[in-house]
């Protein structure tokens, strides 16, 4: 659907609508920072009005890091999660980072997003296993 980009950041941020498959495909690889998770956040939410599709899988195995994210600006990035008011009929499947210190911001900004009322979410290993989740 649309490539989000950063200019300072060697990122890329793609959105896939695969309206026939009942959900959306968001690909992030590189380095991002956190205006970049931000700017995603609201692509998101705008998709899910336009399309309605309340299903998505996040492919991050390709994330390499999360530029300027401390343990403080990671809790602070999970707790403004619930001011985009997405809702809790979403389902969101994670393919998470191979990068384990990446990885680990990831799942620790996950914990506070579902604290503050995130909908379903769920780590998988591959796209097959998120559309098995999905029961599609």
């Amino acid at each position: 659907m649309g490539r989000v980009s950063h200019p300072n950041y060697k990122m890329s941020i793609e959105f896939i609508v695969k309206a026939n498959e009942g959900h959306i495909l968001i690909q992030a690889s590189g380095s991002i920072s956190t205006a970049d998770i931000k700017e995603m956040r609201i692509k998101t939410v705008e998709l899910l009005n336009e399309t309605g599709i309340k299903n998505y899988v996040v492919d991050l195995s390709k994330l390499i890091s999360i530029e300027e994210l401390s343990t403080y600006t990671t809790y602070m990035l999970g707790k403004e999660f619930k001011n985009i008011k997405f809702p809790l009929s979403t389902k969101t499947a994670v393919i998470l980072p191979v990068e384990e210190a990446t990885r680990e911001q990831v799942k620790f900004m996950h914990i506070v997003e579902i604290n503050r009322m995130r909908g379903p979410l769920e780590y998988v290993t591959s796209y097959e296993e998120a559309l098995e989740w999905f029961g599609t």
